[in-house]
């Protein structure tokens, strides 16, 4: 189910957003708190979501509820609590068991660890800004990956963040979305990917293959991404830019920066610091900072592939991207200690080249990752 492509989705958006920008704007006869103005919202959609089955979202905030106040209460380490948070997720992702497969779950556990590991210690966590947090609607299926600490922002900042120049800006960005989206993407998939034979492992056919396809997954996501953005403007929320002109990128760890940009952050918080922190303490990687830096960037990109699932294909995507970005570090390592390696690296062409060597690099891990690769 895809929200997004829903026209009553869009029209109740539009309304609320509009109902809220009135009620911010020329005032009510009663006053109704922010927080619980989104609550509503956020439980109806809620339960037009999972009305068929509501022990699924219900158990996972039980799960991760549970987990959060055991480890405020020092009864449970904070780890333990993580792995608690985790399980429903492991469990649908190993094929152990689907009881848990609910709309949304990898992004919603996501969630749940950002408050275990970032909110602050003398922080009250409400029930209510938990929920919404957890299940908030634009960010459900595909983020972007909304902080806690910044949704708490907007929760506080209230009916300012809501008013004409905001949601004047928030129309202009869902309709960039609905291009991309609905326009490009589906012009591309149309005419291009689902045209071509997704089995043909030939020079052209694969290039082909790597090449629209990561232009239709770009476009997808991005408009996916920007409407999420644009929608969440109406109502007074500043969720993270996903997409930074990927075109520009210009070596592998700079693809991060400029693609699922909120994720990769996330992961680097959440798998590359602790990876790397804990490593540097130990005699061996104290002296090798550089081997333990790789290891964790490595960790990282990994993880990106493998939380997508653990089809081999996934797997492979993520083995893909850390090898690259690896493998740049590296090569950046050893320039500085090589004055004529740095300035040929430094060299418009050699630089010029290596955007293109990224692009196609990338092209090709995400058409292993489509699945339409012979892995």
């Amino acid at each position: 189910m895809e929200l997004f492509a829903s026209l009553s989705f869009f029209g109740g958006a539009l309304c609320g957003g509009l109902g809220l920008l009135a009620y911010r704007s020329f005032g009510m006869p009663f006053k109704i708190g922010y927080r619980h103005i989104i609550g509503v919202i956020c439980l109806g959609v809620w339960m037009a979501v999972f009305w068929a089955r509501p022990y699924q979202p219900i158990a996972l905030l039980a799960i991760s509820g549970g987990a959060l106040w055991a480890v405020r209460r020092n009864y449970i380490p904070t780890w333990l609590a993580v792995v608690i948070t985790m399980t429903p997720l492991l469990l649908v992702k190993t094929g152990v068991s689907h009881l848990g497969a609910m709309l949304g779950l990898s992004f919603a556990t996501f969630r749940a660890i950002d408050v275990l590991l970032f909110a602050q210690r003398n922080e009250r966590v409400s029930p209510l800004d938990y929920f919404i947090y957890l299940f908030f609607p634009l960010t459900l299926l595909a983020g972007p990956m909304y902080r806690w600490r910044n949704f708490q922002a907007d929760l506080k900042r209230g009916y300012e963040g809501v008013n004409l120049n905001t949601w004047l800006t928030g129309l202009e960005l869902i309709m960039l979305g609905v291009i991309q989206k609905f326009g490009v993407a589906e012009l591309i998939w149309r005419y291009g990917l689902a045209t071509l034979d997704a089995h043909d492992y030939s020079f052209s056919g694969v290039a082909l293959n790597a090449s629209l396809y990561s232009a239709y997954l770009f476009f997808d996501f991005a408009g996916y991404s920007t409407m999420a953005i644009g929608i969440g403007m109406l109502f007074g929320f500043t969720l993270p830019i996903n997409f930074r002109n990927p075109l520009a990128t210009l070596n592998p760890q700079d693809f991060w920066r400029r693609w699922h940009i909120s994720l990769s952050e996330w992961l680097r918080d959440v798998v590359f610091m602790p990876i790397y922190k804990a490593l540097s303490k130990t005699k061996f990687f104290g002296r090798h900072r550089m081997a333990a830096q790789n290891i964790g960037i490595f960790a990282t990109l990994l993880a990106m592939g493998v939380w997508n699932g653990l089809s081999l294909h996934y797997i492979v995507s993520g083995l893909m991207f850390g090898a690259y970005s690896v493998g740049h570090n590296l090569l950046i390592n050893a320039s500085r200690t090589r004055p004529a390696l740095q300035a040929t690296l430094a060299h418009p062409v050699m630089r010029f080249l290596g955007r293109v060597l990224t692009l196609i690099l990338a092209a090709l891990a995400l058409y292993v990752f489509s699945g339409r690769s012979p892995i």
